[in-house]
């Protein structure tokens, strides 16, 4: 694919950046990390380093940050030894506990309220001003716009709408809908999102899958890590997901996850980029 040369070209930069510039920040929140690695700062500190690692295989978070444990209930020793001069996090019930070790800020992406791509757009300057890198946050928003635009182009103008969902057992999905980090996507790429029902905080409703045949809209199966090694062979064997498929009629697509679902800038454009490959392929 052409589009790819350009693709790997600003993937590249976001994998490499962590390459440079290390800050003492400690941070609770997958899309401030890996929106600081795209910045070329590296955080001193993550919660759940090696499970967002698993989860995006993308190198987009310094692997050589330090583990600080479980998100909910971080190993605040070992944040006090490593005596960080920021934290960065929605976690406001931890803020005062976090107040003796460091200034905490919340600096949060979600809930996404209003237009969800200027929600990320407004997201990733306000961590970049606070940490002095507004020139870059500017320069990495314009090329990924530029990015999505040639995205755009590689795709046909009869796209059918679609239907996100992501697994949680083999008996439940997750719909991605309106105030989701991939609806910004699917308005930059001119696509039609085919769920406009309610939605929780991070923009996603559970769905048994009986209900899915009645749901309008090309199918598109985000293949997690939870996905491949737990639920997908559970499906491909069972007689119901198969039948559904029949009732459903059409192509189902199935979207490699090399991003996180909550993430940041770095995760939409992954999403893009591997969202617009698959339909060119199918």
């Amino acid at each position: 694919m052409k589009f790819l040369t350009a693709a790997l070209a600003f993937l590249t930069f976001c994998s490499t950046a962590y390459a440079g510039e290390r800050q003492p920040i400690a941070t609770f929140d997958w899309a401030v990390t890996e929106t600081l690695s795209m910045l070329d700062i590296g955080p001193l500190g993550v919660t759940q380093l090696e499970t967002y690692n698993e989860w995006a295989d993308n190198g987009l978070i310094a692997y050589d940050a330090i583990e600080l444990g479980f998100g909910p209930m971080p190993n605040l020793e070992l944040m006090s030894h490593l005596n960080p001069a920021l934290i960065i996090g929605g976690l406001t019930p931890l803020n005062e506990k976090l107040s003796h070790i460091a200034p905490t800020e919340n600096i949060s992406l979600f809930p996404i309220t209003g237009d969800p791509w200027q929600a990320v757009h407004d997201f990733t300057l306000a961590l970049a001003a606070r940490l002095g890198h507004q020139k870059d946050a500017k320069r990495l928003i314009l090329e990924s716009e530029q990015q999505l635009a040639r995205l755009n182009h590689k795709l046909s103008a009869d796209q059918a709408p679609l239907l996100i969902i992501q697994f949680r057992d083999d008996r439940h999905v997750w719909i991605y809908g309106e105030n989701s980090l991939f609806q910004g996507i699917l308005d930059q790429l001119g696509l039609t999102n085919a769920w406009n029902k309610p939605t929780n905080h991070v923009g996603v409703s559970t769905v048994s899958i009986d209900e899915l045949p009645a749901i309008e809209g090309r199918l598109v199966v985000l293949k997690s890590p939870h996905y491949t090694a737990s639920i997908g062979d559970r499906l491909n064997r069972g007689g119901l997901w198969q039948a559904l498929l029949r009732v459903r009629g059409g192509k189902t697509v199935y979207l490699p996850v090399n991003y996180w679902t909550l993430g940041g800038l770095p995760s939409a454009m992954r999403f893009a980029e591997t969202l617009v490959e698959t339909l060119e392929d199918t």
